[in-house]
């Protein structure tokens, strides 16, 4: 059995605010998807498997590809933050996608509008690219600060290995900044301590505040 990796996850396909499903939802069956961030190809599996999808992924870390090998068509190690990487890829005929997604990953980033823009090279006619990020303005964060506490964590919206920081207008102003244009946003819950997440429609009236992440699916203003 394989060791659980740092940024390994549970799915939870059937929790409609989940991120990861948010993520699943925006992928139409049978797409070529790029799969950008991929660690273990946990949702590139589910993706391959429940829809039929033909998913390639990219990571930077060689663990996880090694284990993201046994589940996904094609794998490469790459470095998003090197200019070039995107048509380095594509030079390996990883090209044509009709999804590009970056999953939790471009807050991981030091440059990460500049990433979007070069990933549009992949992208086939009519392709999309989707962008889940967390919520760094969440209703929990802001009662923490309130109270002088800035701590960050394991996992999450204060993981330590986080680069940047989203909130829900620096979001969409780093897609639409990279050249992208927004077509649909969604709003990602954690489960609360009760054990439910929290419904979309309340999310809806405070999306800033209530909002644990935001899911957004975005084309290239061009095409």
């Amino acid at each position: 059995m394989t060791d659980k990796l740092h940024y390994d996850f549970d799915l939870r396909l059937d929790d409609p605010v989940n991120a990861h499903a948010l993520q699943f939802s925006l992928i139409p069956a049978g797409a070529k998807v790029l799969d950008v961030g991929c660690g273990t190809g946990i949702i590139g599996e589910a993706l391959r498997v429940r829809k039929n999808c033909v998913v390639d992924g990219v990571d930077f870390d060689e663990a996880a590809l090694n284990v993201a090998s046994e589940h996904l068509r094609r794998i490469a190690m790459t470095n998003l933050e090197q200019p070039g990487w995107a048509d380095q890829l594509s030079s390996q005929r990883f090209s044509n996608y009709e999804v590009v997604l970056f999953g939790d990953v471009l807050e991981h980033t030091r440059n990460p509008t500049n990433i979007l823009a070069e990933s549009q090279k992949l992208l086939a006619p009519g392709g999309r690219v989707i962008v889940s990020v967390p919520n760094v303005a969440y209703i929990m964060v802001r009662l923490r600060m309130l109270f002088g506490i800035f701590e960050y964590a394991d996992s999450g919206i204060m993981d330590r290995t986080h680069l940047r920081f989203f909130t829900r207008a620096t979001a969409r102003k780093m897609i639409e900044d990279s050249g992208l244009r927004i077509s649909s946003e969604h709003y990602a819950s954690f489960v609360l301590p009760w054990g439910r997440s929290m419904p979309a429609w309340i999310m809806r009236l405070c999306p800033g505040l209530l909002a644990a992440g935001f899911v957004f699916a975005a084309e290239p203003i061009n095409d």
